[in-house]
């Protein structure tokens, strides 16, 4: 099902059922894995983790579907909407700024995204592995979901390290496993 609804509501917001990476109103947009959600509580849209088109779409009250960042082409890149490159990303969170916070999965990273398509790596560089540090010199494997708190200290699903983690600024330690 490449459907996203919204909580409580029976009918479709965006996507027509068959995958696909195609912006547009409605039935005629497409999703290829919609893996997370997380409201915008100013507008009321809610922003999607696209998880095979390796990108953040946006969808309006009205069902209008635009990329916010991200081609549907893997990779790693940070930048501006379609210039910025994620690799199935996956858990998202929304920080106290009004920017998107991402597990991206595939880059073994957490990616913060402003609203206007800017994409930031907060840490990880894309390589698995396990290493406490500080942005680029920490290391994930598969991380899978990350929140926030309203100090905006992270807290990651770091999956395949079987831990979760913390992110204070852009240092990340080890929280628990």
């Amino acid at each position: 099902l490449h459907l996203v609804r919204r909580a409580g509501a029976a009918s479709a917001r965006g996507g027509g059922g068959e995958p696909g990476f195609v912006d547009g109103q409605g039935a005629a947009a497409r999703f290829n894995e919609p893996v997370s959600v997380v409201v915008l509580p100013a507008s009321g849209e809610f922003v999607v983790s696209d998880y095979d088109n390796h990108a953040l779409r946006v969808v309006t009250l009205g069902g209008a579907v635009r990329t916010l960042a991200g081609s549907g082409q893997p990779g790693f890149a940070d930048g501006q909407g379609s210039a910025a490159r994620f690799n199935s990303p996956m858990g998202l969170a929304l920080d106290a700024d009004g920017s998107v916070l991402v597990a991206d999965f595939g880059n073994h990273a957490v990616r913060r995204v402003t609203m206007a398509g800017a994409v930031s790596t907060v840490a990880g560089n894309g390589q698995a592995g396990f290493a406490d540090g500080e942005g680029a010199a920490a290391r994930f494997n598969s991380p899978e979901d990350v929140v926030v708190d309203k100090e905006g200290t992270m807290v990651v699903a770091d999956s395949r390290n079987h831990r979760l983690r913390k992110i204070q600024g852009r240092q990340v330690t080890t929280l628990a496993g």
